[in-house]
């Protein structure tokens, strides 16, 4: 007889489609997806869980997923039964066994995130889903400047509200920008994100680019701890889940 092991998966999911990642009653989600597709292969009902609750739009190529199963192949037989399974924007990009304690988001060490901005007049047609597009030129120093801000302990309910209890201090690690033609990435990395933090960050960061608002008022905007005060989130198809940090390396 096979024993129930715990699997950890690392998910690619093109969010464009989606309602999100968590299961609803009604709409397609990334979660939902994942434990038809599981279904279909273990013949078993399963619920997953996962690193985090990505919205409707968001992408992932980092995001990780947990559940229990029996199942008597290898590993690799599994991961192509699954992507076999399933639909053509989520796919299995790699899967282990773990210890039976292992939880996705409980476990975590830090997430980071990606946020493409296209900074031309014109729109870029085929970077239309996973990128947000300006036309006003930006002066992306001044946004470096500002995200510096960001970094370290801080209570940022001036940027996001949390998912869930009342506690609005996370711990930035990373926050920059990176530059390659007209493409601008937006890297932060922390040990937890509030609701749209990251998204709520870069529409105020692109205010500093455009000459709105000085890097400073990043600073100030973080101490007032009032959600007015922060522009609103940016669309979510530039925002990608790209990787999610683990105390063994995973």
């Amino acid at each position: 007889m096979v024993g129930v092991r715990r699997y950890r998966a690392i998910v690619e999911y093109d969010g464009t489609d989606f309602l999100g990642y968590q299961i609803q009653a009604s709409g397609r989600t990334v979660q939902g997806e994942l434990e038809k597709s599981l279904k279909q292969v273990t013949r078993s009902e399963l619920r997953i869980d996962a690193a985090g609750r990505t919205d409707a739009g968001v992408h992932a190529t980092g995001q990780v997923i947990a559940f229990n199963g029996a199942w008597k192949h290898s590993l690799e037989d599994l991961q192509r039964a699954l992507n076999a399974t399933l639909p053509p924007d989520i796919g299995i990009s790699s899967l282990d066994v773990v210890k039976k304690s292992f939880h996705p988001r409980f476990d975590a060490l830090s997430r980071c995130y990606h946020y493409v901005v296209i900074n031309q007049p014109w729109p870029s047609i085929l970077q239309r889903r996973y990128a947000h597009h300006v036309k006003k030129k930006l002066d992306v120093e001044a946004m470096q400047e500002g995200s510096q801000f960001l970094l370290g302990s801080h209570d940022f309910a001036a940027f996001g509200q949390p998912p869930q209890g009342e506690v609005t201090v996370r711990h930035l690690m990373q926050a920059n920008w990176s530059v390659a033609g007209n493409r601008l990435t937006f890297e932060v990395m922390a040990n937890a994100f509030l609701y749209r933090m990251v998204r709520r960050i870069v529409g105020t960061l692109l205010q500093v680019g455009s000459g709105e608002l000085a890097p400073i008022e990043i600073k100030n905007i973080l101490e007032t701890k009032d959600l007015s005060r922060s522009a609103p989130p940016v669309p979510a198809q530039g925002l990608c889940l790209v990787r999610v940090v683990y105390p063994d390396g995973g």
